[in-house]
Parts: structure tokens; sequence; C-alpha cells
């Protein structure tokens, strides 16, 4: 997994997007898509403009883990069954499954229990990254179950 830090970059600094995109003629959409680690790749010339502008080398804009997380859902009335696997070099390496209660708003996922599961590769992470997996969790689940996601 790698993560861009631009947001933990920005905040260091005390800069908005608004601002970087003054300063650096960067497009406020692609500077608002990298905060939120959703874009699918990134320029050279934009990682290039951005380390300039911020003063830090590329090894210091990204975080990266030697494993990904994937997710697998499946709904069955009131229940959400996700199946998380640790994949290295995209075999899985340990799975773990977590069941969900849908309620008429809400569906209620004890993410903690993938944490203690996951432990291993977990307590390796920043916070940083692990508030963005978390996020993206829930990102991808409230996706699946077409509900809010509530992490337990």
């Amino acid at each position: 997994m790698i993560f861009n830090r631009l947001k933990m970059l920005l905040s260091e600094r005390e800069l908005t997007i608004s601002q970087v995109a003054k300063d650096t003629g960067l497009s406020r959409t692609t500077l608002t898509y990298m905060v939120q680690n959703n874009s699918k790749g990134i320029q050279l010339a934009t990682l290039n403009q951005l380390c300039q502008y911020l003063h830090v080398r590329p090894e210091d804009f990204f975080e990266y883990y030697p494993f990904d997380v994937a997710y697998q859902f499946q709904r069955d009335q009131d229940k959400i069954t996700v199946a998380a696997s640790i994949l290295e070099n995209g075999q899985i390496v340990q799975k773990a499954q977590l069941t969900g209660k849908m309620t008429d708003d809400t569906c209620k996922i004890a993410y903690t229990e993938l944490e203690k599961q996951f432990a291993d590769y977990y307590v390796k992470m920043s916070i940083f990254a692990k508030t963005l997996l978390k996020n993206q969790f829930k990102a991808v689940a409230k996706e699946k179950a077409t509900q809010d996601i509530e992490l337990i």
C-alpha cells in the first residue's frame, strides 16, 4: 500500500489547498483528490512541483507498506459479511471475517475486530495510514451496503 502524505504536509505548514493551487498553478481539483488519497496516479511533473514548493523529497511525500488489504462484501437481508485479506505480492497471507448489522439507516460493523485480527500488520502503520485505511474501508462498505456505515 502506498499513501501520499500531502494532507499531513499541508497541515504541518498550515497551508490550504487553495493557497497551494494559487502559488503553484496546480489544479485545485487535482490537489483535492491528492489530499483525499483518491487520485489514481500522480504525474511526475506535479510531484516535482509539490516537492519543490513544500521543500520535501519524494520519499517524504509517500508512506509505503509492503502489503495490501482487500475486501469482499456480501449482503444478506439485514446482515453484511466482510471477508478481509492481507496480501503480500498478490498472495493472501492472512484472512479475517467481520459481520455487520443493517438497520433502517445505518450498518454497524465492528472494525476494531479487523484491527485486532490484523494487528501484526496494523502495528507497523502510522496513525495517518491507519486513519486512511479506515476511511477507505468505510467508503467501500458504504458503497456496498448502500447505507451509512458506523464503525464500532
